[in-house]
């Protein structure tokens, strides 16, 4: 069966649940702010465009979002096509950016809308986005959309835009992890990859032989010159994998959230995920494979031999390192293979005062039309079926990026669906951080911080039936 078939048949599924669901429910930060199709004075010059024989008064929507230079681009391209379809419909509306940096981002969408800014778009990783739905900062837009514009995107993008089945967010990109190595370095150690079959952690794993092989320390002054594995940042998206991938699909250590989504204690802190902490930390303070500090660009850079991560890799070594000689198979995994799915929504904000306009450029910007820009310049895998399966990266089988479609669609998972997402992740970095310290006491961390986090999510009971 084709990738197309297999996700149209979630799709769906996905689909028929999600209508049952809603029948039963009633600088300083700004380092890339700018305009984008207006006239450059000040966005209230936007053209004019006709609707009939009326001519329209300029229309500027403010987006509020991640600053991101490859995304500007993207975007600038955007809205000029946003403003000629349609027979020029929208031409009289331009876009004014106000772009954050990542750390800055959510609270200021909060703020923004709190204080009744003006705002009318806003862009929220996945897993925020019901954050966001149960705080009154998204506009509910189940009923804009039809059952076909909802078949445009993958099963994990509806859910992670969705909370308590009605719809909040259509996907502006998608998100699975692959290895990635260096195929020049495993070719020295003597590392056969022509498997694409993920490694295994444990000390009796598959992965940490070949990470040892891997991790080079000339002088012997124990600081190693190339490690095994890249360190990646101390977030839930890359470092709750592992303890995840250590339990059967829908076991407690699995879902790491109880079905309440806001239950941690024995979720969160289960043994097998214990263990997997404890490996990651083993795996920096006892095998010494992977640095305990976080370096930019550490594989490609030649100071790592493999590396965790999402398929944007790719734009950076073609872009940075075009000379490095890159594969990838499947990610590791303790019992049962997984990526951990979801990337940037777009959102209207509750207090627009230009819903029709926001939702025209929402609804063109997550089409298949819109999201070719996104992949011109991002490189990274598009929520958009469709678009994915005509681009040919996705279908080539010695092509990476067709092994990691593939596995996306056969592990991908949303992280941890829950309106306490923002509390969680912030605690989660927190305990990663003390555990790439070297916290002695790994199961007492866990058990503190599943706490933490059962505390924080406590002010959402009753949620699910908002």
């Amino acid at each position: 069966m084709t990738i197309k078939k297999k996700i149209v048949m979630l799709v769906g599924i996905l689909l028929i649940f999600s209508m049952i669901l809603a029948a039963c429910g009633g600088d300083g930060g700004n380092t890339n702010t700018g305009t984008s199709g207006d006239t450059g004075n000040g966005g209230d010059s936007g053209s004019t465009g006709d609707s009939g024989d009326m001519a329209m008064e300029p229309v500027t929507l403010r987006f509020l979002k991640i600053a991101d230079e490859l995304e500007a681009q993207a975007f600038s391209e955007m809205v000029t096509a946003f403003q000629a379809s349609e027979g020029g419909k929208w031409s009289y509306v331009s876009v004014e950016y106000d772009a954050k940096p990542f750390a800055e981002l959510f609270p200021a969408i909060e703020r923004a809308v709190a204080t009744d800014s003006n705002i009318d778009l806003i862009q929220a990783d996945g897993p925020d986005v019901k954050h966001f739905a149960y705080n009154g900062v998204l506009y509910d837009l189940t009923d804009s959309f039809t059952a076909d514009e909802m078949a445009q995107w993958a099963p994990q993008s509806i859910a992670e835009g969705s909370m308590n089945g009605r719809f909040y967010g259509p996907p502006e990109v998608q998100s699975c992890q692959l290895m990635w190595f260096n195929k020049d370095m495993l070719d020295a150690a003597g590392i056969d990859y022509s498997d694409s079959a993920g490694w295994t952690y444990g000390a009796d794993g598959t992965g940490l032989v070949n990470w040892q092989k891997l991790t080079v320390d000339e002088d012997g002054d124990g600081t190693p010159e190339v490690f095994g594995l890249q360190t990646n940042g101390p977030w839930d998206y890359f470092q709750h994998i592992a303890p995840r991938s250590n339990g059967a699909p829908g076991s407690p250590t699995s879902e790491g959230i109880g079905d309440d989504g806001i239950t941690f204690v024995g979720y969160f802190d289960t043994p097998e995920a214990v263990e997997a902490y404890q490996f990651y930390q083993d795996m920096v303070y006892e095998y010494n494979v992977m640095s305990s500090e976080q370096l930019t660009n550490q594989m490609l850079s030649g100071l790592a031999a493999t590396a965790i991560y999402q398929d944007m890799i790719i734009g950076t070594q073609r872009d940075q390192f075009p000379e490095f000689n890159m594969g990838g198979i499947e990610p590791p995994y303790f019992e049962t293979p997984l990526c951990q799915t979801g990337s940037w929504h777009y959102g209207i904000a509750a207090n627009t005062q230009h819903f029709e306009e926001a939702l025209a450029f929402v609804k063109f910007a997550s089409s298949d039309e819109g999201a070719q820009f996104i992949w011109k310049y991002k490189n990274q895998l598009p929520a958009n079926i469709n678009l994915y399966n005509s681009i040919d990266e996705f279908s080539d089988p010695n092509n990476p990026r067709s092994l990691m479609a593939d596995f996306f669609l056969q592990y991908g998972a949303p992280r941890i669906e829950t309106p306490a997402y923002t509390e969680y992740n912030t605690l989660f970095t927190e305990f990663w951080t003390s555990l790439m310290a070297g916290e002695e006491d790994v199961q007492g961390l866990a058990t503190e911080y599943a706490q933490l986090m059962q505390d924080a999510a406590a002010k959402y009971a009753g949620w699910q039936d908002q």
